[in-house]
């Protein structure tokens, strides 16, 4: 099975270098390499890093869209354009261990159609990529309740077959954040299942300064993930979550 590699990046040019470090050194070797850039105002910088690249893959292909229009967009536009059965989708600013690609596609390999997500444990690291936390969660087969309660799929580790992506609807653009969970939850939900690699072979980075986690921004996707699933929300009695969807509306009144 052939793989796409998907990477939406936005002004960090240095950490995109450091990621397609790592997946040059992947094992499994059959794979193409998508990036989106979405706008960057520094075109000089990637394309520094885009020249030391550019041979090194069986085929990379570097798109900047014509406006800044946001990850989801990019991964979207990225996963139309794959030539791959398989997606892995990673952001610029996380790392691969060698043998993910090859562990995952040997998990696909081994169960038919209905297997839609191959997901790994992740170390979370800082910028000094000293270990600050881990994700070890293990979720096999019917993912559904597990997903409406949290996303433990580490969006970093993922891959899916690109027709489960397309069947469920690709990325929903609208979300400021939460759109993975939401993505996770709709190809879930859509009957596909879920297997994980036990082992960690991503490097998920928590950096220095403001986080997304705290944001409006977030907030606001939270919400919208909310209300979007609040059919499921209530099926499967997330009172948790339900609260939070009547706080964070009536903050926004």
């Amino acid at each position: 099975m052939k793989v796409t590699v998907v990477i939406p990046t936005f002004k960090r040019s240095d950490y995109l270098e450091r990621l397609l470090i790592s997946i040059d050194k992947q094992t499994f070797k059959d794979f193409e390499v998508i990036v989106v850039d979405d706008h960057s105002p520094n075109q000089d910088e990637y394309e520094i890093v885009i020249e030391k690249f550019q041979n090194k893959f069986k085929k990379f292909t570097y798109l900047t869209n014509e406006k800044n229009s946001g990850a989801p967009h990019s991964r979207n536009r990225g996963i139309n354009l794959a030539l791959g059965d398989l997606i892995a989708l990673v952001d610029d600013d996380d790392e691969w261990f060698p043998t993910k690609l090859e562990k995952q596609v040997k998990r696909f390999a081994e169960f038919g159609e209905e297997l839609g997500i191959v997901y790994t444990w992740a170390d979370v690291v800082n910028s000094d990529k000293v270990k600050i936390d881990e994700n070890r969660e293990i979720v096999i087969g019917d993912g559904r309740s597990s997903i409406i309660n949290r996303c433990f799929i580490c969006s970093p580790s993922v891959m899916l077959r690109k027709s489960v992506l397309i069947n469920s609807g690709l990325f929903d653009e609208s979300f400021p954040s939460c759109q993975d969970w939401d993505m996770w939850t709709r190809v879930l939900f859509n009957g596909y299942k879920c297997s994980v690699i036990e082992e960690p072979l991503v490097y998920y980075y928590k950096h220095d300064g403001p986080s997304i986690g705290t944001s409006p921004r977030a907030k606001l996707g939270f919400r919208k993930y909310y209300f979007k699933h609040l059919f499921k929300l209530l099926r499967y009695f997330q009172l948790r979550h339900l609260y939070r969807m009547v706080m964070y509306t009536i903050r926004s009144l």
